[in-house]
C-alpha cells in the first residue's frame, strides 16, 4: 500500500483522520522539544569551537523547530474545535518541508571534514529524521513533505561533497530515505488499521450503551406496564397484591371486594369481543371514579376486578362502596347507549376480622362472592363465618388432592356402557378413583370443582390422562381387550391445548387406536374457555382421530346452538333427568327431547344413572342407544371390568340386572 493510498484511507473516515492527526500532534510536541535540546547543545558547542558552518546549520534547524512547534499548537486548537483547518494544515506541511531540509543540512559539514563532531551531528540528523518519521507518518502528507525536504537537502549537498565519493554519499542516503518511506508507510497502515478496529470497538461500545439505555428504558416501561392493565388503565393483579401486602404489614383495617361481570362469557359470545372489551373498560372507569387515598381498585384478569377500601374515619362500608360502583356504572351506561346491560356481583372480606393474611383474605372474599352469585346475581355479600366450613372443606380437599397428585395416588375404574337394544357391553367410561382416605370420602364432582377453584385442575387432568393411557395399555397387552372407552376430565387442560395434544399423541405413539378413545367434558368446561379456541382444539383432536363426549348434558350453561359448531360424537344425559322419569312427566319430556336432538344431530346418546329396568325400558322406547348405571354395574377395577366384559360383551348374554345379582 502506497503513502497516497494510506492518506486516502485515513481521510475516508473522519474519525480515523482526526485521531491520526491528534496522535501526530501529541507525539510531535515531544519530538520538537528533544530536537530543540539536541540542536541547541550543538549550537553552543559549535559556537565555542568557532565552527561557523555547524553553528549556522543548528540555528537553521532551531528556527524550523520553533516554527513547527507553533504550527502544531495552532493545528491542535483547530482540531479541538472540530474539523482541522485545511489551510493551516497546508502551512504545517510547508513548515515540515523546511524541518526535513534543516535536518539534512546537519550532514553538510561532512563536506569539510570527517571529524567526530561532524559525524555525531550527522547521526543526530539521521536519528531526528527517524523520530520525526515515526511521528509524522500518522499525517502522511506532512510526512511526505518532511522526507521530500530532507531528500532535496541531501541532493543539494552532493555536488559539494569532497571528503567521500558523491555516489557513496548519495547512495547511502537514498537507501536510508527509501527505508524511511517504507517504514513510515507500514507504520501508518498499521496505525490506520488499529484506529479502524478502535473505531469499530467504540461503535460497539456505544451501541452497547445505547442498548443498555434502551433496555433500562424498556425495563422502566415494562415495570409500569407490569403494574397496569392495558384495557382499563387500572392497576393489575400484581399491583393490588403488592398493595394488599403493604396494608397487611401496616396493620391497617380494610375491606377487599372481589367483583366480576355477570354472564360475561355470553356477552363475548353473542356480541363479540369488541363489545366485551367495552364492557370491561366501562367497569374500569366506574372503579376509577372511586379512586382515592382510601380506595384502591384493580383488574385481576378477564372480567374479575378487586376493590380495596381502607376503613378510615367515617369511610363507607364495603357494601356502600359496591353500591357506589354500581351507581357509577349505571351513569356510564346511560351516556353510552351502545353498551349492553351490565350487571356485576361482588363479595367482600375484611382484614383482620375475616382473615389474617393475603391468601386467606382473597379466599374469604371469593367465598363471599360465590355466595352472592348463589343468592342473586347483581348483588353483594360480605363474608360470614358460616362460609368457613365450606372453605375449610375445600381446603382439606385441595391439600389432599395436591398430595395425591404429587404421589400419583390415583387410579381408574371402568363403568360399562350398555347397548340398550342388545343389552350387551358396548364400551366403558373411565372414572377417577383416589386411594387416600380423605378424598375417598368426597364425591368426584366436589373434588373436581375444588381442583378447578384452586388451580389443580390441569395437573389433575394430566394425571388422569396418564392413568387412562396406562389402563388402556394394560387392557390391550395383558388382557387382549380393545373396545371403545371414554375418560372423564375436569376440562381445565383445555386451557393448555399443547399439553392435551401431547398426551393424545403419546397414546397414538404407543399404538392405541384413537377411534376407540373419547374425552368426556362438561358443557361448562368447554364454553368457559372461549369459543374460537375450543373449536380449533376440537378440530385438531378430530384430525388425530379422537372424539369428544359432552357429559351431564343439559345441566350446563352452553347454548344448544353451539353443538352445530363443535365436533361432538356423544351426548350423555345427566342422571338428574333420568332419575324418576316414571313419576315426573317433566323429566320424561326433557329426556325425550334431548334424545331427539342427539339423534337428529347424528351423535350417540348415553343415559347416565339408570337404576331400574323400568327406566331402561322407557329409554329404549324413546330411542336412546346406550345406558350406564347401577342397573348393570358400578365402576369396576380393570381386572373385574375385564371379567364383566367377557361375560356380557358382544356375543354374550345380556347384562341387564347382572351386577345386582352378582352383588
Amino acid at each position: 500500500m502506497s503513502l497516497k493510498a494510506v492518506e486516502a484511507e485515513a481521510r475516508a473516515d473522519p474519525f480515523i483522520y482526526r485521531r491520526a492527526l491528534k496522535a501526530f500532534i501529541e507525539r510531535e510536541k515531544t519530538n520538537t522539544y528533544l530536537a530543540k535540546l539536541a540542536f541547541g547543545l550543538a549550537a553552543v558547542v559549535s559556537a565555542s569551537l568557532d565552527m561557523t558552518s555547524i553553528f549556522l546549520v543548528t540555528v537553521a534547524h532551531l528556527v524550523a523547530d520553533f516554527a513547527a512547534s507553533r504550527s502544531v499548537a495552532r493545528l491542535a486548537s483547530s482540531c479541538e474545535s472540530g474539523a482541522p483547518d485545511q489551510g493551516l494544515l497546508r502551512r504545517v506541511e510547508a513548515i515540515y518541508y523546511g524541518v526535513g531540509f534543516s535536518l539534512a543540512m546537519a550532514t553538510w559539514p561532512l563536506a569539510e571534514a570527517l571529524d567526530g563532531f561532524r559525524l555525531l551531528l550527522t547521526v543526530v540528523s539521521v536519528a531526528g529524521l527517524l523520530a520525526a518519521a515515526n511521528t509524522t507518518c500518522f499525517a502522511p502528507r506532512i510526512f511526505r513533505s518532511m522526507v521530500t525536504g530532507f531528500a532535496l537537502a541531501i541532493a543539494t549537498a552532493m555536488p559539494f561533497m569532497t571528503t567521500m565519493p558523491w555516489f557513496a554519499f548519495g547512495g547511502a542516503f537514498a537507501v536510508f530515505i527509501t527505508a524511511i518511506v517504507a517504514t513510515g508507510v507500514g507504520t501508518a497502515r498499521q496505525f490506520v488499521q488499529m484506529l479502524r478496529l478502535q473505531n469499530e470497538r467504540d461503535k460497539a461500545i456505544q451501541g452497547q450503551r445505547r442498548t443498555i439505555a434502551a433496555l433500562e428504558s424498556a425495563r422502566k416501561n415494562a415495570t409500569e406496564l407490569a403494574r397496569t392493565d392495558g384495557l382499563t388503565g387500572l392497576p393489575n393483579r400484581s399491583a393490588i397484591m403488592k398493595k394488599l401486602d403493604e396494608l397487611i404489614s401496616s396493620k391497617a383495617e380494610f375491606s377487599l371486594t372481589l367483583l366480576d361481570v355477570d354472564l360475561f362469557k355470553n356477552i363475548n359470545d353473542a356480541l363479540g369481543h369488541n363489545v366485551g372489551d367495552a364492557v370491561l373498560a366501562s367497569v374500569g372507569r366506574a372503579l376509577a371514579i372511586l379512586a382515592s387515598e382510601n380506595c384502591f381498585s384493580a383488574r385481576l384478569g378477564g372480567d374479575e376486578f378487586a376493590l380495596i377500601s381502607v376503613q378510615a374515619h367515617r369511610h363507607p362500608s364495603a357494601n356502600q362502596v359496591f353500591s357506589a360502583v354500581k351507581a357509577a356504572l349505571r351513569n356510564i351506561q346511560r351516556r353510552n347507549s351502545d353498551l349492553p346491560l351490565i350487571s356485576i356481583t361482588g363479595g367482600s372480606a375484611s382484614f383482620p376480622r375475616d382473615a389474617a393474611d393475603r391468601s386467606g383474605l382473597l379466599a374469604a372474599a371469593d367465598l363471599a362472592q360465590r355466595e352472592a352469585k348463589k343468592t342473586r346475581r347483581g348483588g353483594h355479600r360480605p363474608y360470614d363465618v358460616s362460609f368457613a366450613d365450606a372453605f375449610e372443606r375445600e381446603t382439606q380437599i385441595v391439600r389432599a388432592l395436591g398430595e395425591a397428585i404429587a404421589s400419583g395416588e390415583l387410579s381408574l375404574s371402568f363403568q360399562p356402557k350398555i347397548d340398550l337394544r342388545s343389552g350387551r357391553v358396548a364400551g366403558a367410561e373411565a372414572l377417577t378413583r383416589f386411594s387416600g382416605k380423605i378424598l375417598a370420602s368426597y364425591g368426584l364432582d366436589e373434588i373436581f370443582a375444588a381442583a378447578g377453584n384452586r388451580g389443580f385442575g390441569m395437573s389433575l387432568d394430566e394425571l388422569v390422562l396418564d392413568r387412562y393411557r396406562e389402563a388402556l395399555l394394560e387392557l390391550r397387552d395383558r388382557f387382549a381387550l380393545s373396545l371403545p372407552t371414554s375418560v372423564n376430565l375436569s376440562g381445565a387442560i383445555l386451557k393448555a391445548p399443547e399439553r392435551l395434544l401431547a398426551k393424545l399423541k403419546l397414546m397414538i405413539g404407543e399404538g392405541l387406536e384413537p377411534s376407540l378413545i373419547r374425552l368426556e367434558i362438561t358443557e361448562d368446561a368447554i364454553y368457559g374457555r372461549g369459543q374460537i379456541g375450543v373449536i380449533e382444539l376440537l378440530d385438531e383432536i378430530a384430525r388425530l382421530g379422537f372424539s369428544l363426549s359432552l357429559d351431564d348434558f343439559g345441566t350446563g350453561s352452553g347454548a344448544l346452538s353451539h353443538l352445530t359448531t363443535i365436533s361432538v360424537a356423544e351426548i350423555k344425559i345427566d342422571r338428574s333427568f333420568v332419575c324418576g322419569m316414571d313419576a315426573d312427566l317433566t323429566h320424561r319430556a326433557l329426556v325425550s327431547g334431548l334424545i331427539v336432538i342427539g339423534r337428529e344431530m347424528g351423535v350417540d346418546i348415553v343415559a347416565e344413572g339408570v337404576e331400574t329396568e323400568a327406566e331402561a325400558e322407557q329409554l329404549r322406547a324413546m330411542g336412546a342407544q346406550f345406558g350406564q348405571g347401577f342397573l348393570w354395574s358400578r365402576a369396576l377395577p380393570v381386572s373385574q371390568f375385564v371379567e364383566f366384559v367377557r361375560m356380557f360383551g358382544p356375543g354374550r348374554a345380556p347384562a341387564v340386572g347382572q351386577e345386582r345379582k352378582r352383588s
